[in-house]
């Protein structure tokens, strides 16, 4: 799409949707703007307030979210719109946690359902909508999927890359045609869609040369599945790291971190501010975003994770997800060092 681009190392690319929600009250908040694009670029504010975004959208993109983006400082230049419709609705449910993940994941309950069981009208908008994530095709390239060819030429001068959640063809390319131009920082958050014990050799011919590899530890734990002598989450990590990762990152399901790296092999941990708080709408993305910018500025993996930890703590399920990019820098400093000062070494 058209518009005016500025220079900025960071190169986030990624996907838009259009969320529908269930809150934990039970209220319907439905089409509102996200993705893990958003939500990542988010994680890199206040450091960084206009991060290049990649993505690609089809006809059927709210102009509403686009104009959105640009009122709030973001350039839609890296947006390539489809002539087809792109399946960007996203249904995500806070009823019934203890069972469910966040976004992105399978409900054992069909989206209707659980609108009838809130007691609230089903949005027509979600009619036809299929609340899977299938992955019998995941090395099949559709209108989703995105090259190298998609990213404006100015971008590529980008000095970090980070890939959000896509299929695993955008993951697989994409790193290979950076490594050509010798960019410092390449990271890749896992996407569900592959993350499966029949795609365990491709996973490790994707992961193979990134800086980092973050991942949820229920997506691990099924990758390696079938490996019934493997089942601490440091030995799947130290696997991942032989696969020729510089660093690798799990968010664990009680919303910790555990993280492991080249430079000296031992595995830490860190906990969450809030243990009483549900996991917000984006909070991953949002670590990965902060997480890089982190990382790019201090050239300190533990540091770069207390970063990513600090940023995720100020993020708030807002319905409105912008209104996450008002956060004060002297406050995310302090959070950032009393996330440092909580990093201890994890041995099991």
């Amino acid at each position: 799409m058209a518009g005016e681009s500025n220079y900025s190392p960071y190169l986030i690319i990624g996907k838009l949707s259009r969320d529908f929600i269930l809150t934990e009250s039970g209220d319907a908040v439905n089409d509102i703007p996200g993705g893990h694009l958003i939500y990542t670029a988010i994680g890199m504010s206040p450091m960084e307030r206009n991060p290049a975004l990649v993505a690609r959208i089809g006809n059927n993109y709210p102009e509403e979210f686009l104009s959105g983006l640009k009122k709030n400082g973001f350039s839609l230049h890296g947006l390539k719109k489809i002539d087809a419709n792109l399946e960007h609705r996203n249904f995500i449910s806070y009823l019934n946690r203890n069972n469910q993940e966040e976004e992105g994941n399978k409900k054992k309950n069909s989206v209707l359902s659980q609108y009838y069981n809130a007691g609230k009208p089903f949005p027509k908008e979600l009619l036809g909508f299929n609340n899977t994530n299938g992955n019998e095709k995941f090395a099949e390239r559709s209108l989703e999927t995105i090259l190298a060819k998609d990213i404006p030429p100015e971008y590529q001068e980008a000095r970090c890359v980070h890939l959000c959640p896509l299929d695993y063809l955008s993951h697989n390319l994409l790193p290979q045609a950076f490594f050509d131009t010798h960019k410092k920082t390449i990271t890749v958050h896992a996407s569900g869609t592959y993350m499966y014990p029949n795609f365990y050799d491709s996973v490790k011919k994707l992961i193979n040369g990134l800086t980092a590899f973050l991942v949820r530890e229920e997506q691990l734990k099924t990758l390696f599945y079938e490996k019934y002598r493997i089942r601490n989450i440091i030995e799947m990590m130290k696997i991942l790291l032989e696969f020729g990762a510089e660093n690798i990152i799990v968010k664990r399901t009680d919303r910790s971190y555990v993280f492991l790296s080249q430079s000296d092999k031992k595995a830490y941990y860190i906990d969450p501010l809030n243990h009483d708080e549900h996991e917000k709408i984006g909070s991953f993305s949002c670590f990965c975003g902060a997480y890089v910018v982190g990382l790019n500025t201090t050239y300190d993996h533990k540091k770069a994770v207390a970063f990513g930890a600090a940023r995720e703590s100020l993020l708030r399920n807002e319905w409105n997800p912008y209104q996450n990019l008002n956060v004060f820098d002297a406050l995310l400093m302090e959070k950032a060092r009393i996330m440092e000062n909580k990093i201890e070494e994890c041995y099991n």
